[in-house]
C-alpha cells in the first residue's frame, strides 16, 4: 500500500511541476497570438487527448517531461502548422515576445515554489522565540535527568570546573565547546538557573562531550512560535533564494569538478527514493517542501544554455536579433538534437547511479 501511495505522490509532484512549466509557455504563447497545436504532459504513446478550439490537450505514457507545439518551431513536423499565418508563429513575433515565451516556463516554476513555500510557512512555519525558552526536553538526556521542563526559561549557567558564569539570553549562549570553555574534559558539571512560571529554580546537570557536534550536549530544543504573514513572506523568499544558490553552487561544481559531482546527481529513480522517504513521514509539509525544491531545480535547469532547453532558445532569439536574420534551420535542429541527446545521456547515467545506490 505504501508503494502505491508513494507512486501516486511521485506522479503528482512531477505532473504538477511539468504542467505548471508547460502552462507558462502555453499561456505566454497565447497572449502573443502564437498558434499552439498541442499541449502535452509527458512523452511517448498518447493515453488521453481532448481537442479544444485550436489546441489538442494530451497526456502521454512517460510522465518525465512535456511540450507545447508552437507554430514556427524548427523541430516541429506538425502538418497542421505549415499553413499558419506568419504573424501567428514564433518567427512572426518580436524578439522580446519570444524571450518571454521561452522563459515563461521557468517563471511559473518559481511562482509554484513561492506559492507552495508561502503556504507552508503560513500554515506551519515556526520561528524560535526571542528568549532561551525550552520547547522540548529530549528523553533520557542530561536536561531531563536534571529536571528541566518544556516552558522553562534559561537565565544563567555556571560551569563548576572553570567557575565561568554565562548569562543566557538565547540558545546560542548555551552552545558549550571545549575551546570556548578552555577545557579538554570529557564531562563537565553545570548549575542552571531557570525561570519556571515566574519562580527561579536552580538545577544541576552533568554534560558529556559529543564528538559529532563538537559540543557538550544538554538535550533541549528551543521553543518556537508561528510565523505571521509578513514573516511568512520574508522567509519564503529567503528559502527560495537559499535553494537557488545551492543549485547554482552544485552546477558550478558540475562544471569545475565534473567527474566527482556527476556521480552525486539524482534522476527520476533518486527522486522517487526521496519521495518515498518523505511520504513515509506522513507530513504533508515535507511533501510540499519537496515539490517546491524540485520546481526550483527544474526552473534553473531549464535556464542552462544547452540546446533543447529554454536558456538556449533565449540565446538563439537574441543572436538572431543581433545579426538581423535567422540562424540556419539545419544548424538549430542539429544543435537541438545534440542537446537533447546530451540531456538523455546524462539522465541515463544518473539513473544508473541511482539504481547502484539502491543496492549498495
Amino acid at each position: 500500500m505504501q508503494t502505491i501511495i508513494t507512486l501516486i505522490v511521485f506522479l503528482l509532484i512531477l505532473g504538477t511541476i511539468i504542467i505548471i512549466h508547460e502552462f507558462g509557455h502555453f499561456i505566454a504563447a497565447k497572449i502573443f497570438g502564437v498558434y499552439c497545436s498541442h499541449f502535452s504532459i509527458g512523452f511517448g504513446p498518447k493515453i488521453w487527448s481532448k481537442k479544444g478550439k485550436e489546441t489538442e490537450y494530451e497526456i502521454r505514457a512517460l510522465p518525465f517531461g512535456g511540450f507545447v507545439s508552437m507554430a514556427g518551431e524548427e523541430q516541429s513536423d506538425d502538418e497542421e502548422l505549415k499553413d499558419i499565418p506568419i504573424e501567428r508563429t514564433l518567427k512572426g513575433i518580436k524578439t522580446y515576445q519570444k524571450v518571454i515565451i521561452f522563459l515563461a516556463g521557468v517563471f511559473m516554476n518559481f511562482v509554484l515554489a513561492i506559492v507552495v513555500t508561502f503556504g507552508v510557512n503560513v500554515i506551519s512555519g515556526q520561528l524560535p522565540v526571542q528568549n532561551a525558552q525550552i520547547g522540548q526536553v529530549i528523553e533520557n538526556s542530561p536536561a531531563q535527568q536534571a529536571g528541566l521542563k518544556a516552558g522553562d526559561v534559561l537565565q544563567e549557567l555556571t560551569v563548576n570546573e572553570t567557575g565561568e558564569v554565562i548569562l543566557v539570553s538565547n540558545f546560542e549562549d548555551i552552545q558549550l565547546t571545549q575551546k570556548g570553555l578552555n577545557t579538554t574534559a570529557d564531562t563537565i558539571h553545570v548549575k542552571l538557573k531557570v525561570d519556571r512560571q515566574g519562580k527561579t529554580e536552580t538545577l544541576q546537570a552533568t554534560l558529556k562531550y559529543d564528538q559529532s557536534s563538537q559540543a557538550y550536549k544538554l538535550g533541549i530544543y528551543q521553543a518556537t512560535r508561528s510565523m505571521n504573514v509578513a514573516e511568512a513572506i520574508q522567509y519564503t523568499f529567503i528559502s527560495i533564494g537559499e535553494m537557488s544558490m545551492a543549485i547554482f553552487a552544485a552546477l558550478s561544481q558540475l562544471i569545475t569538478r565534473f567527474s566527482e559531482t556527476v556521480t552525486q546527481l539524482s534522476g527520476p529513480v533518486g527522486i522517487y527514493q526521496v519521495t518515498s522517504q518523505v511520504t513515509e513521514t506522513g507530513q504533508i509539509t515535507y511533501i510540499l517542501n519537496l515539490l517546491s525544491l524540485l520546481s526550483v531545480n527544474v526552473g534553473i535547469f531549464n535556464l542552462l544554455p544547452i540546446p533543447a532547453l529554454d536558456g538556449c532558445q533565449v540565446i538563439f532569439a537574441i543572436v538572431e536579433k543581433i545579426i538581423g536574420r535567422e540562424l540556419p534551420e539545419k544548424v538549430k535542429v542539429a544543435l537541438q538534437l545534440c542537446g537533447l541527446g546530451l540531456v538523455m545521456l546524462l539522465m541515463i547515467f544518473v539513473t544508473y547511479q541511482d539504481i547502484l545506490r539502491i543496492f549498495q
